[in-house]
């Protein structure tokens, strides 16, 4: 009998995937201690940090995309570990090894299929660690991983190679446990992404070039199985069409200028499949693509066009590699991001990528071997440098935000990403002029806003308490145009502003702070805001006002509310007079 230490294939797999897994965990262990990030991270903890109701993250109509498995992981990790920033850095990691695992595993079996003997020699091993370490290592996958918003990505390839490795498995010897996990996998992946529609294409590439006992009317059937989910969710998208969802602004196709977007589709196309061969440099915020890029991206369409002719399932490894970059592609058509252009968007197909570029080392260039381990062991070495270096970055975040600033100057968002660390650290001029950058530069109607109440919040910390009503009435000509955040923030400068008062004066402006204590209660309902008043209005000596608003402070508030002893101590006093 054959233990497992006489079972050489066996050992060498678990070897490699043990060095794949060590090699992931020294690039990105500095990822688990970067904390959050200050783009979409704190949005999504102070969300889920409050502990919503399940509904919130499986029911549609809850925010811009419907994406309930992503926003379950979100929901878990408040209910497991109250959104430990280390710990869902550990998540984004943990995921990362499991589809470098995945590509692994399908490497092995599509290099099997593609050698002559087989599958069983060393070419079928060697390629697969070949494509799982250039997936792992690859730079342009920091990102996806690193950030804690960037969860979607990594989610969603797991979900889209798991159904992959099942879908081969039915292809190869059909199985209705292969077929239906291969389905419900898929689903998965589109209740996680919607980008996940392209994954479709990618089935039916497969079951175009695969050799495998299923039939071809076989082949039709299931196909037609995949499409359903798929279906279901693009007319989920078009009833829904009001602008709020995500998705039904990408199909949408009103106001496209037809030779425009071919030539922004072929530039985005011709710059990410660059980026997979030559990662660097690395941006977070790309803004603009050359438009030279179009003749490189023609170039990769035509090439995977004739790869067909003689590898056809080489050229259905890179042909699906650019079918899940479509959606990115159509991002930078439609311009529905904050950024036209990203490197995590390669996540999924840098995986495909990978076991194209496997398939093509392994069988084509067979003569070549030993100049290939000489090129490519130094390539896997830089790639795990390179990747590491951008991790670390990302925990320094003025570093980070300063890497960027210098790729993309123009880009306002930046400055006011970097003014927000700056006021985090209580470099209160620095940041003040950050925003004013930002404020210069910003071209985006979204982020005007966001950096007038950052601005205002500067002169706050500043305690220049004028300085923020000034702003205030600059920005809105009454207060009911205001939104809440801004009503908060001049009735906290007035506030500070009211002990140095006497007299009229003084009365003036607390009756000042009583309407907009009033009119943020109605823009963000919270008893507190009652409470306050009710103190306010004991200040003036309106002691009938005071008790009628800590009457509905009392009535309204949380049993736990810090207020709420209070609130019953002005009771009792203003009862008894």
């Amino acid at each position: 009998m054959r233990s497992w230490r006489d079972n050489t294939p066996a050992r060498h797999a678990q070897l490699a995937v043990l060095l794949l897994f060590s090699a992931i965990l020294a690039v990105y262990y500095p990822a688990m201690l970067s904390g959050i990030h200050m783009v979409d991270d704190p949005g999504i903890v102070s969300l889920y940090g409050t502990s919503p109701r399940l509904s919130l993250a499986l029911l549609p109509g809850q925010g811009y995309y419907y994406r309930p498995i992503l926003e379950l992981t979100f929901w878990l990790d408040n209910f497991f570990w109250s959104m430990e920033p280390r710990v869902m850095h550990l998540e984004n990691v943990l995921l990362h090894c499991a589809n470098s695992l995945l590509v692994f595993l399908l490497g092995r079996k599509v290099l099997d299929q593609g050698s002559p003997s087989g599958g069983e020699g060393r070419g079928p091993f060697w390629g697969a660690l070949l494509a799982a370490s250039f997936f792992a290592l690859h730079p342009v996958n920091v990102e996806a991983v690193a950030w804690l918003a960037g969860r979607s990505d990594p989610l969603l390839s797991l979900f889209v190679l798991s159904a992959c490795w099942f879908w081969l498995n039915w292809l190869t010897q059909p199985s209705w446990r292969d077929l239906v996990a291969a389905l419900l996998l898929f689903s998965a992946a589109l209740l996680t992404k919607e980008t996940a529609l392209a994954a479709g294409g990618v089935a039916a590439l497969l079951a175009l070039v695969w050799r495998g006992g299923a039939t071809v009317r076989q082949r039709a059937g299931a196909l037609g199985l995949v499409a359903v989910p798929a279906l279901v969710l693009v007319i989920f998208a078009l009833a829904i069409r009001s602008g709020t969802s995500g998705l039904s602004r990408f199909i949408a196709t009103g106001g496209l200028d037809a030779g425009k977007a071919v030539g922004d589709a072929l530039a985005a196309c011709g710059f990410y499949f660059k980026k997979l061969v030559l990662p660097l440099p690395l941006n977070f915020a790309i803004t603009a693509v050359d438009p030279c890029y179009a003749v490189a991206g023609a170039v990769v369409v035509a090439a995977i066009s004739l790869l067909f002719l003689r590898r056809r399932l080489t050229a259905a490894l890179f042909a699906s590699a650019l079918l899940v970059l479509l959606p990115a592609v159509l991002v930078a058509v439609r311009q529905v991001a904050w950024t036209p252009i990203a490197e995590r968007y390669l996540y999924l197909p840098s995986a495909f990528f990978a076991l194209g570029i496997a398939s093509l080392a392994t069988e084509r260039l067979k003569p070549l071997r030993t100049v290939l381990v000489a090129v490519l062991v130094p390539l896997l070495l830089f790639f795990a440098v390179a990747s590491l270096q951008r991790t670390l970055l990302w925990r320094d975040k003025i570093a980070f935000c300063q890497d960027a600033i210098s790729k993309s100057p123009g880009f306002g968002t930046l400055y006011n990403d970097l003014g927000v660390v700056l006021l985090q650290q209580k470099r209160f001029d620095q940041a003040a002029k950050a925003f004013a950058i930002a404020d210069r530069l910003n071209q985006r109607e979204s982020m005007r806003m966001l950096i007038k109440a950052n601005l205002m919040s500067v002169a706050f910390t500043q305690e220049d308490y004028l300085g923020v009503r000034r702003q205030f009435f600059r920005l809105f000509k009454e207060k009911k145009e205001a939104g809440a955040e801004f009503l908060e923030l001049l009735q906290r400068a007035d506030g500070r502003r009211l002990p140095a008062l006497h007299g009229a004066v003084k009365v003036a402006l607390a009756r000042d702070i009583l309407e907009t204590l009033d009119l943020l209660n109605q823009k963000r309902y919270d008893p507190y805001w009652l409470y306050r008043s009710g103190q306010l209005s004991l200040e003036i000596g309106d002691k009938a006002r005071a008790l009628d608003y800590f009457n509905r402070a009392y009535r309204a508030a949380p049993p736990d509310a810090h207020y709420v002893k209070s609130t019953e101590l002005y009771l009792r006093k203003l009862r008894k007079q």
